[in-house]
């Protein structure tokens, strides 16, 4: 894999929900700084299915190919990147995993051993056709799903997901694979607080020379870059969100000062917390 880059203005774990159609673009290839092309991961789970064409997928360190009606099922904190083929259509959805919640319990401590599949075309048919009719193509994320559409979403999901389990063969999580999980989401609870991966190798029993070298190896990015992409994350929430004075948002972002958050805001955005800010009141 590239360089690994988490999800950062659209981090799902923002959303419950988030989907779009994604057009491949023509002569135009996919590299690692493209949307597509870069490797990532997130809090939620993802499903991909290709409406049209063909799409190329790197998932857990696997390359694969998905065709005209099939679907790839992507779990917590699984590397993937994906590259849709000149003008192929592909559905993207990110997903919490309340929402599909007996699918999410199945999985526990598990990873399927292929994760891609393919559902029936009337299954198929019916979860791309109502996606369509309830959110159009263009971006759309959704922190709460509407009660009214509530059900209907649910019930795309868990069709979805059931054909999924029902062709997957799963295999334990490698215990690099559940401890690094482990660390990803002490990051994701504490990044607020003063927090260092010595903390986290105390606290759960581990050597910090081997949590550092197994999460770089991994993550292909070290623990303080991880934890300021989180920090970085809900600082932008609260300066397009808030009116907080920004040494307020550095503060409640787990930042140490305002130099800090400038710092990672410029090498995140390339712009300041003040543009910013500025660039969203305009």
């Amino acid at each position: 894999m590239k360089k690994c880059v988490y999800h950062q203005i659209e981090n799902t774990a923002t959303f419950e929900f988030c989907t779009d159609v994604i057009i491949g673009k023509k002569d135009t290839a996919c590299d690692s700084e493209s949307e597509e092309g870069a490797p990532h991961f997130h809090k939620n789970f993802e499903l991909l299915t290709v409406i049209h064409g063909e799409c190329d997928c790197e998932i857990g360190g696997a390359s694969y190919r998905l065709r005209e009606g099939e679907s790839a099922f992507i779990v917590p904190f699984q590397i993937h990147s994906f590259c849709a083929s000149p003008n192929a259509k592909v559905r993207r959805v990110s997903l919490h995993d309340h929402l599909i919640w007996s699918t999410a319990s199945s999985l526990e401590q598990k990873k399927p051993q292929d994760p891609v599949f393919r559902p029936s075309p009337i299954v198929g048919h019916f979860f791309l056709e109502q996606l369509e009719a309830l959110f159009g193509t263009d971006p759309v994320c959704i922190r709460r799903i509407p009660e009214k559409q509530r059900m209907m979403v649910k019930g795309c999901l868990y069709i979805m997901s059931s054909e999924f389990l029902n062709s997957a063969v799963l295999v334990p999580s490698n215990s690099a694979d559940a401890l690094m999980t482990d660390v990803v989401q002490y990051i994701a609870d504490h990044y607020k607080s003063d927090i260092s991966l010595q903390d986290i190798a105390r606290e759960k029993g581990y050597s910090y020379h081997y949590l550092s070298r197994t999460f770089n190896k991994i993550f292909n990015i070290n623990f303080k870059s991880m934890l300021n992409q989180y920090r970085m994350e809900y600082a932008y929430y609260l300066l397009q969100d808030t009116t907080l004075p920004i040494g307020q948002i550095a503060f409640e972002s787990g930042f140490q000062s305002i130099r800090s958050l400038d710092h990672v805001c410029r090498q995140t955005y390339g712009r300041s917390p003040k543009e910013m800010r500025k660039d969203h009141y305009v």
